[in-house]
């Protein structure tokens, strides 16, 4: 658990350090913020078309489907949905965000092994992408917060993570259980979208760089002798500039250390 730790500190330090936020005034910074404001409408759409498409797929009427720059209408008759339809409706978003994400993922690791690189700028796009992707649950949360999306009323949409909780409400008189259901189901969203960015920032963002600095911060001193990469032991190396600092030329010349 304590490595699991160290990497989860270690990513989340090198995210805001690739992020720029200590270099405001450089281009670098301004255009991963351009990033990711573009990429808070693609994160936007994808999630609610991915709900419209499911809606169509199970032949459930859509009376609204409109787009704002910070949210989607998206209104149907709840109480037309299955358990396990609502169910979908409430994950469907962030899942497909997942997808989409570990597919650049896979893109960016094929293109890692056939052309030994990667432009930097869809190295940036991809680790936007997934700190959307991780933040999706929460950005869609605060937003239907502020329009009131979490109580029920016929004629506006319900907030995904309010979904469940009405479901049932409304079938078992107890919305408890949609509630804690919500919330394991967003856990576990959570834990596959940190996971799946993690692996991508340590191992592939900018040619895993960042897993070898990880690896010489954190590791034991015994694991970095390796001859062949000309790196040695403390005790070798004092060993070597004593043995320098003795030695003495047939005209009295000394080794400077």
């Amino acid at each position: 658990s304590r490595r699991i730790i160290e990497y989860f500190h270690f990513g989340v330090y090198g995210i805001f350090s690739e992020l720029g936020l200590a270099h405001l005034r450089s281009w670098d910074f301004w255009f991963i913020m351009l990033l990711v404001v573009l990429l808070w409408f693609v994160r936007l759409y994808l999630h609610y078309c991915s709900q419209w498409l499911v809606l169509q797929a199970i032949s459930v009427p859509v009376a609204k489907f409109q787009l704002f720059p910070h949210t989607v209408e998206l209104c149907y008759q709840n109480s037309l949905l299955l358990t396990r339809e609502e169910l979908a409706m409430v994950v469907v978003g962030p899942l497909t965000l997942n997808i989409v994400m570990l597919l650049m993922v896979l893109i960016r690791w094929g293109c890692q092994q056939l052309f030994g690189s990667f432009p930097s700028f869809l190295s940036k796009f991809i680790m936007a992408m997934g700190l959307w992707t991780v933040l999706d649950p929460l950005a869609v949360f605060v937003v239907d917060a502020f329009l009131g999306r979490l109580t029920y009323r016929a004629e506006k949409p319900i907030a995904d993570a309010a979904k469940l909780y009405w479901l049932f409400s409304r079938t078992e008189q107890s919305g408890i259980p949609g509630a804690l259901i919500t919330v394991m189901l967003y856990t576990v969203l959570f834990i596959i979208s940190s996971t799946v960015l993690s692996l991508y920032f340590l191992r592939l963002h900018n040619e895993g760089w960042l897993l070898d600095v990880f690896k010489r911060t954190h590791g034991d001193e015994a694991t970095f002798f390796v001859p062949l990469d000309l790196e040695i032991s403390n005790q070798e190396l004092s060993y070597i500039m004593k043995k320098a600092e003795q030695w003495r030329g047939i005209n009295g010349e000394r080794r400077k250390v």
